[in-house]
């Protein structure tokens, strides 16, 4: 019985190509651009074919000459108008141009079969394409309604990893009706501030003849500014911003922002319990850190439980992280962190190496003390997230097996935190040049070629299990 459905299937198929008796002309592609083909069909098997001929054959969408109706669909090529009319798709023989305007030509056609069965296929087969052309698949499929498994897709991605948009030249690129929807988003892991440098970089870029000295902008900058964000403002939340960096990155631009926003922000900083009128709680995903963001604490606990090359999604993370010390906050001197961090188990120590700005730590499953000697577990680990905060540049440092009775070293009070013998060490005041150091011993690698260096920011965070 499969063999006569094949060979019927076939039949039907040549029908749309045979010119006898044909009643529908389609002329499919540009031929201006050299890409122009003329199809033959029938009507009866269009209409059957989807649910766009019922409607465009029976109306004023195509013209008539004699008993034959000729549409023009310029903005189809004949490749794609092909695959669309015989129904046999290898996408794993098309390039990824081909099979986009596929999707394309699938929406405008209220084919939804196709549509579904081109973005199964590019989630599951083109997922590392995906994320190094997000802004090309976003601006392509943003508009067309079929496109929704994509859509969520970009949308998921931009959440867990901010920086895959924000960070790329493309992102400067991009036309306000695609950035509007990112600003939107509830749990963007990425804090308000940066949220807000990204928006002004975003704006210049759109205003090329605008300096990026905010002290050398005239009115008419202010103005051309204020035009190009106005859509974008009031999606900031500026109320999550601190007060040190409301006054570094947000006061010089004033300008641009409505009086009352900051009027109510000046008074929710002076008096916190006087939430702003208007403005809801923090829809972004807040993180009480000056070092890392949220999607750097998913990949911590990811390490804690060595899940390996999978990694947990923020919602899923068993820990949260409790900050013990802030160096520009308690001060960087080793009997600060001794009072605040001693006899605490499971700690993350993270730490900004100044004049390089490499972020680098590490993990201590065991407890911090003045006492001198050795912790010995398989548990601890170093790590750096280079000096971009980059997903792609995380590096995991585990202790050598062979080395584990070396993992964490306890140096008596004139020392911070150390990791094996020479792998990461802190003493005396940390914001000191050759206060700490770096150098491979009893672990796996190092995680950074800076041997001698100072901090210029450091944290203690304590691993609690939720």
């Amino acid at each position: 019985m499969s063999n006569f459905l094949l060979t019927f299937s076939t039949d039907i198929c040549q029908l749309l190509t045979d010119s006898e008796e044909y009643n529908v002309l389609i002329e499919a592609g540009d031929k201006s651009e050299g890409d122009f083909k003329v199809f033959y069909a029938h009507s009866i098997i269009l209409r059957a074919r989807c649910s766009y001929f019922k409607t465009g054959l029976s109306n004023e969408w195509a013209r008539k000459e004699g008993q034959v109706t000729i549409f023009q669909k310029p903005n189809i090529s004949p490749k794609v108008f092909n695959i669309i009319l015989n129904g046999t798709i290898a996408l794993e023989n098309e390039d990824i141009p081909t099979i986009l305007n596929l999707l394309v030509a699938a929406d405008e056609l209220l084919i939804n079969e196709i549509s579904d069965f081109v973005q199964d296929h590019l989630l599951e087969h083109e997922s590392a394409w995906l994320k190094s052309n997000l802004v090309l698949l976003w601006s392509k499929i943003h508009p067309y309604s079929s496109c929704k498994k994509l859509q969520e897709r970009c949308l998921a991605l931009i959440c867990k990893d901010p920086l895959v948009l924000f960070g790329s030249q493309d992102f400067l690129h991009l036309d306000e009706s695609l950035l509007v929807p990112f600003l939107k988003l509830d749990n963007l892991q990425m804090e308000e501030v940066e949220l807000w440098d990204f928006m002004l970089k975003w704006g210049l870029a759109k205003n090329p003849r605008i300096g990026s000295d905010v002290c050398s902008w005239t009115k008419e900058d202010f103005r051309d500014m204020e035009a190009t964000l106005r859509e974008c403002i009031p999606l900031i939340d500026f109320e999550h911003i601190s007060s040190r960096h409301f006054y570094d990155h947000v006061w010089p631009y004033r300008d641009l922002i409505p009086e009352l926003t900051i009027e109510q922000i000046i008074r929710y900083n002076f008096k916190p319990e006087i939430y702003p009128q208007g403005v809801t709680l923090a829809r972004r995903l807040q993180f009480d850190s000056c070092l890392i963001r949220p999607i750097h604490a998913a990949i911590l606990a990811s390490w804690i439980d060595r899940l390996g090359q999978r990694r947990y999604l923020h919602e899923e993370i068993p820990y949260r992280l409790q900050l013990l010390l802030r160096g520009t906050r308690d001060g960087f001197d080793s009997n600060t962190f001794h009072k605040l961090c001693d006899d605490h188990s499971r700690t993350v120590v993270i730490m900004r190496i100044k004049g390089s700005d490499e972020i680098i730590g590490g993990y201590s499953p065991t407890r911090w003390m003045t006492n001198e000697g050795y912790w010995n577990t398989e548990d601890s680990f170093l790590f750096s997230f280079g000096s971009r905060g980059a997903i792609e540049d995380a590096r995991l440092s585990r202790v050598s097996k062979s080395r584990s009775y070396y993992a964490i070293r306890l140096n008596g009070s004139e020392h911070g935190p150390c990791f094996g013998d020479k792998d990461l060490t802190m003493r005396g005041k940390f914001d000191e040049e050759g206060s700490c150091s770096c150098q491979k011993d009893d672990y796996t690698e190092s995680v950074t070629i800076v041997g001698s260096f100072a901090v210029n920011e450091y944290e203690v965070f304590h691993v609690v299990r939720k």
